[in-house]
């Protein structure tokens, strides 16, 4: 009987083509079988062997050793087997998910750009919304204003309560769901008569666009191998500047469209606009919907090894995961965490000056509006290029490669950012436009690959299947709150005094100081814990 139970125990179903394992089961099985009728005269003075992850005990230097290795490499080989599961799953539907994901995040991010491209068309009192009457000199665009501020508090709001939904419904369910919501208050909005109509559903629009990238981190979680994660996350990036650049162009060319071939809707053209907004959200509904399916049972039945238990020195699995409640809490104990949270919320400044980019070029480098505008592009595209070659080189590198990389982009964007604060002070020669619009391509390549990837690895990394959505939304909802004071102090300054830029300038400086400093001390720790945990 204990023969059966250790070869049973030694050869587990899964393990055939691991050379090493069979190896040491064999070693053991050996002395098993040598020892079962002496244990009284060898090292094995007392043995007890249970299946299926339960604790190994042993007494003896060699039974402890044996025992030890095989354990060891019992765990090793369950997670590659259950890692290899994911990654044949990844590879049959990968391709489908990484569009649904791709076009998911296109969408989101284009519909965010129906407000930019018709805000004046929308305050116009020809053309736009039914506005209450004012009270005293309140405008149509200073009521909007306000709007706009609540709507970010609204993101904040939602980066704080939505975190724990999606981490119990799955990330793929609450992307359907978010999408067909964005869907109905598009559509709300492009049917729209009065201001508050308006109002309530662009806030409502903000609150849910919140959870669209923890979602998809959890979707990356649930569908990705961790090799994969990087590269994941840098294809969300690419689909967010894409989107906002394929957006602005495309309602450009639709309102001039609409204009000059729909005389009689002309007058109100923001609502195809606002509509087509809608309309795109249907795409990664049904792309989600067909590669997100719960079609393998594989997925349900792995075991989830990124919580190991020891017992004399031997890995072995827990019985269940822990909850999020433990998992936050043991987060907030956490120096990385508060480090991680501390840069996500500085650099979410740093990086959102982008909204702020074709003002501040047309008043402090006398450009027009449409090459200002071109400007925030350049912008952009140095966000995009960041991600795009970095993610790669960024996940095959040490943690000391990692430190000094995001150092030396994070000191470059100091340093872009205290130009500039010395250009509308007067304390350097006034710089040329062409000299601003590389400085301001430079400022979104330099800050875009902090921002994004560290924290969203570290949120997949410690959150694993049971909270990595809620990290990723505690690091950002102390960032928008922060970020609706920043949004309601840069739009009240009058732009075209240039010296008045310079409180700006200041808190962009200080931001990209502080996440230079925070980063690279989160992850210089991340390695030495890993450097550790190897020893």
């Amino acid at each position: 009987m204990f023969l059966e139970e250790a070869h049973g125990l030694i050869a587990p179903a899964g393990s055939n083509n691991n050379p090493s394992l069979l190896s040491s089961s064999h070693h053991l099985l050996t002395a098993a079988t040598t020892d079962h009728t002496k244990l009284s005269d060898t090292d094995l003075s007392q043995q007890q062997l249970v299946k299926d992850g339960r604790v190994l005990q042993t007494n003896g230097h060699r039974g402890t050793n044996l025992l030890r290795l095989y354990s060891s490499q019992t765990v090793n080989s369950r997670d590659e087997q259950g890692w290899r599961t994911k990654l044949a799953r990844s590879s049959e539907n990968g391709l489908g998910m990484t569009c649904a994901l791709f076009l998911t995040y296109f969408a989101v991010m284009g519909a965010k750009c129906a407000l930019p491209s018709t805000f004046s068309l929308l305050t116009s009192l020809e053309t736009g919304l039914l506005f209450p009457k004012p009270t005293g000199l309140v405008t149509p665009s200073q009521q909007m204003s306000r709007v706009l501020t609540l709507s970010t508090v609204a993101i904040a709001l939602g980066k704080l309560v939505l975190g724990f939904v999606i981490d119990r419904c799955g990330g793929v369910r609450s992307l359907k769901i978010a999408l067909c919501t964005l869907s109905i208050l598009m559509a709300r909005i492009a049917t729209a008569q009065t201001f508050n109509v308006f109002a309530v559903s662009w806030i409502l629009v903000d609150f849910i666009f919140s959870a669209c990238w923890p979602a998809c981190i959890k979707a990356i979680h649930e569908f990705f191998p961790p090799n994969q994660w990087v590269s994941s996350i840098g294809m969300l990036v690419m689909a967010a500047r894409i989107g906002n650049a394929a957006a602005f162009s495309s309602f450009a060319l639709l309102l001039s469209w609409v204009s000059t071939n729909n005389t009689s809707s002309s007058s109100q053209a923001w609502r195809y606009v606002f509509g087509a907004s809608s309309a795109i959200q249907l795409i990664p509904i049904i792309l989600l919907a067909y590669f997100g399916s719960p079609k393998r049972p594989a997925q349900d039945t792995m075991t989830d090894y990124s919580n190991i238990s020891t017992s004399n020195d031997i890995a072995v699995p827990k019985d269940s995961s822990p909850s999020i409640l433990s998992i936050i809490q043991k987060q907030f104990k956490s120096v990385q965490f508060w480090l991680h949270l501390t840069s996500r919320s500085c650099l979410m400044i740093f990086i959102s000056f982008l909204m702020f980019v074709p003002t501040y070029m047309k008043s402090a480098y006398g450009m027009t509006s449409s090459a200002a505008a071109q400007v925030a592009s350049v912008f952009a595209l140095g966000c995009l290029l960041s991600v795009t070659v970095g993610s790669k080189p960024y996940s095959s590198s040490t943690a000391r490669q990692r430190t000094a990389l995001l150092s030396t982009l994070l000191g470059c964007a100091t340093l872009i950012s205290f130009v500039q604060l010395a250009h509308v002070s007067g304390l350097i020669r006034p710089l040329t436009p062409l000299v601003g619009t590389i400085c301001m391509f430079a400022w979104g390549f330099a800050a875009s690959l902090p921002f994004y990837i560290p924290p969203s690895l570290y949120a997949l990394e410690h959150g694993g299947k049971a909270s990595s959505a809620t990290i990723a939304d505690l690091f950002d909802v102390t960032g928008f709150l922060l970020l609706a004071r920043f949004n309601g102090y840069v739009a009240s300054i009058p732009h075209s005094i240039l010296s008045q830029w310079r409180g700006t300038f200041i808190v962009t400086t200080a931001c990209s100081a502080v996440s230079l400093c925070s980063l690279a001390l989160a992850t210089s720790l991340e390695g030495g814990q890993r450097s550790r945990g190897v020893e």
